[in-house]
């Protein structure tokens, strides 16, 4: 089983095919397979020509599971895919970001923007600016509540209560996911928005109760582009085959 090693975690990967090489990065409480594979990701990309690479994020799917919130956040887990870059040898690399993997592919859109091109943001909305409600400052936290009760919350909000079935059932470990979500998530600034030199298409669903919509944060990118999926939510984006399908070309279209 492919895996890297930080502080002595090791996180799991996948390598799909060959070509432009693209990165997958799954939302909370999911994984690699749970968000991309079992809805068809890789066989929309591969059609294009692009190498999928998977990867679990630590606290996710194959990768090791620490339940500790030092070990999450922004700085580590875009530290993480700066590793496989590296250990798979690549300059660089597309990514798709989804919920979670959207922030850490914003943030690493604007802080290593010379190791990613043409990328995708999914499932995401303007929060990642930090625009209430709709912030990682307001959502991490009640979904690390949700994570922390022993039992399915069914008090709680049904898009906030899904998240405990995603982490038990998909996931593999609840404890591990709400360390992830008490990870620090700071919103980019929209002076480092503007400073992604890369085209970045922002896919959001038309009632998301999670990240909200996009238009502000496409807008604010140097090159963003904004596609809003009518009538789907957060969780209906990852089967849907017009965000594939959008995704895939626009991917494609940067050859």
């Amino acid at each position: 089983m492919p895996s890297f090693t930080r502080d002595g975690y090791s996180i799991h990967y996948e390598v799909h095919g060959e070509g432009k090489p693209v990165i997958l990065l799954h939302g909370i409480c999911v994984s690699f397979a749970g968000n991309f594979a079992g809805f068809g990701w890789v066989e929309s990309l591969r059609k294009q020509g692009m190498q999928v690479i998977g990867l679990d994020f630590l606290g996710h799917g194959k990768s090791d599971k620490p339940h500790v919130p030092s070990a999450y956040g922004s700085h580590n887990l875009a530290a993480d895919v700066i590793k496989l870059l590296d250990h798979l040898n690549l300059t660089a690399a597309s990514l798709v970001g989804f919920s979670l993997g959207s922030v850490i592919a914003l943030h690493l859109l604007h802080t290593h923007s010379e190791r990613f091109g043409r990328s995708v943001l999914i499932a995401t909305g303007d929060g990642l600016l930090g625009l209430p409600p709709h912030s990682m400052e307001h959502v991490a936290p009640q979904l690390a509540h949700a994570l922390n009760r022993d039992h399915y919350p069914s008090e709680l909000p049904k898009h906030v209560a899904m998240y405990w079935n995603f982490a038990t059932k998909v996931g593999g470990d609840r404890l591990a996911s709400a360390a992830a979500a008490r990870g620090h998530y700071p919103p980019c600034t929209p002076k480092d928005a503007a400073r992604v030199s890369s085209e970045v298409l922002v896919i959001s669903g038309e009632i998301d109760p999670v990240l909200g919509q996009g238009p502000v944060l496409a807008r604010s990118l140097a090159h963003g582009r904004y596609l809003e999926i009518a009538g789907a939510d957060h969780f209906m984006l990852a089967a849907s085959e017009e965000a594939k399908e959008a995704a895939a070309h626009f991917l494609a279209d940067g050859e």
